[in-house]
């Protein structure tokens, strides 16, 4: 598992606060550019793996120094004294870094949980079915098509998505990891759709997500569409 470092610069955390700020007005977090979302890639890359949380002090201060930089002349909802630096790390951290929550042995990402009302009665299909993400609904992209497949696998902004996921999908490893350290899990990044990062957590006398009689019959190629990280 490769450990990482958080290290960012105030001209990245620029880009965080301004990415945040069209959060603030779509509730999605949309990327002007592919650009701009290979450097949040490049950023979710940076989380230390031995840290008790994805931001600490030091962040905070760099944070802070953007903001002052960009509060003159910045068009959009830019944090101000009701929207402190608290906010712009809770956001980042549901995708990136998020917080678990146990209920009665299940696992989910708690952002995800308080969204649905009716959980299914499996155990790994509840978590999968909660604790799932789209990539390629996070940002605005150019990678769609008029018909199914909705979207182009071979699209420069679908390749970054994917990217992306890989990040994502090591980042909850670590962090399952560090929270939950009597048990396993599994984190899969699947392609045949929107790229899509979900997990489950392992258990005896279940059959693990995409583990099917119905995957012996799948292609090589299909099975290449997604990526088990155990």
């Amino acid at each position: 598992m490769k450990k990482y470092s958080l290290e960012i610069s105030e001209d990245q955390a620029i880009i965080l606060f301004e990415l945040f700020a069209r959060f603030a007005d779509t509730n999605r977090l949309n990327f002007k550019h592919p650009s701009e979302y290979i450097t949040i890639q490049q950023l979710a890359a940076k989380v230390d793996k031995t840290t008790s949380a994805m931001f600490n002090e030091d962040y905070k201060e760099i944070l802070s120094n953007a903001q002052k930089r960009i509060s003159n002349g910045f068009e959009g909802n830019l944090p101000n004294d009701n929207a402190q630096v608290g906010w712009i790390q809770k956001i980042i951290s549901d995708y990136f870094w998020p917080e678990f929550i146990d209920k009665n042995g299940m696992i989910f990402i708690k952002c995800e949980y308080s969204k649905v009302e009716k959980i299914p009665a499996d155990p790994i299909e509840a978590e999968c079915f909660i604790n799932h993400l789209h990539i390629l609904d996070l940002f605005t992209h150019s990678a769609d098509l008029p018909d199914e497949p909705f979207w182009d696998s071979e699209h420069p902004d679908f390749k970054d998505a994917w990217n992306l996921g890989k990040h994502i999908s090591e980042m909850w490893k670590v962090k399952l990891e560090k929270d939950f350290p009597k048990d396993n899990f599994r984190i899969y990044l699947s392609k045949s759709d929107n790229p899509i990062v979900r997990f489950h957590k392992v258990r005896k006398n279940h059959i693990n997500w995409f583990e099917k009689e119905s995957y012996s019959n799948q292609s090589e190629n299909e099975k290449n569409k997604i990526i088990i990280i155990e």
